[in-house]
């Protein structure tokens, strides 16, 4: 589960509750919610205490960069492959994890996707902006105020209409048509977070395709591995504040025809 919310302190107490109740002994049970209070009192939530539970595990990144790859092998999928220690869960606590990169969450696609059965991954972020769209897909989000899940993070609909309707478009156009197209991104230029939605949203729809295809015995159209990297380098240059109007053109200018 990702959790998030505007005040990232009481979100990560939120997720050590949660997590030190999932191995207590003793738990108290929550009515209308899926989450256990720990007692406090048992062995598991003492060790708890003392920083040394040997089944929680707090992953951080190694580097200024964020959260790499070799921290995700190192700290996240090595471990799991074994059972816990001595209690029921193995979590997995990703603090600042808005931080991991492309390529750490990519490693991590197949582990949380089938997480053996003892394995609980609990992701802390100040934001969801940075997460691919198929690590979105195979976690729930929550957001939390004042320590309490409010609601779950979903998708403004009119956000995942538009995606498919430019995917609609392109898939007829030509370049010419590409930049007028472009237009109709012009009431989203000044959020953005829906920017970046839409470019998750188009980046579903296009890696649905390729999977597709992958499961079908086909092989993926060049066009689309081409619009999925064309997608994932717009998120970059706009998370750098890179000029919008012209990675978007030239954006559209690859998905045309796919």
């Amino acid at each position: 589960m990702i959790f998030t919310g505007d005040n990232i302190g009481s979100v990560r107490q939120h997720v050590i509750q949660i997590a030190k109740g999932l191995n207590c002994l003793e738990p108290v049970r929550n009515a209308g919610t899926s989450y256990a209070t720990p007692c406090g009192q048992c062995l598991s939530c003492q060790v708890f205490e003392s920083g040394n539970h040997p089944d929680i595990i707090y992953v951080a990144g190694t580097k200024t960069s964020g959260i790499g790859v070799d921290d995700v092998r190192q700290q996240m999928i090595l471990p799991m492959s074994t059972k816990p220690f001595r209690y029921q869960y193995k979590v997995f606590i990703i603090d600042k994890a808005e931080t991991l990169t492309p390529a750490a969450q990519n490693a991590l696609l197949k582990t949380i996707e089938e997480p053996a059965p003892y394995g609980v991954f609990l992701f802390i972020a100040g934001n969801i902006t940075g997460f691919l769209p198929t690590v979105l897909s195979r976690c729930a989000v929550k957001r939390v105020q004042d320590g309490i899940v409010v609601s779950a993070a979903t998708v403004d609909p009119a956000l995942i209409n538009f995606a498919e309707k430019i995917s609609a478009e392109l898939s007829q156009a030509d370049i010419f048509k590409a930049f007028q197209i472009y237009k109709q991104f012009e009431p989203y230029k000044e959020s953005k977070d829906n920017l970046q939605e839409i470019l998750n949203q188009l980046y579903v729809i296009y890696s649905k395709k390729i999977t597709d295809a992958a499961a079908s015995g086909v092989l993926p159209q060049s066009v689309w591995l081409d619009a999925a990297k064309s997608i994932t380098k717009t998120k970059q240059i706009l998370k750098q504040n890179g000029n919008t109007q012209l990675a978007i053109e030239l954006m559209l200018v690859t998905l045309t025809k796919s």
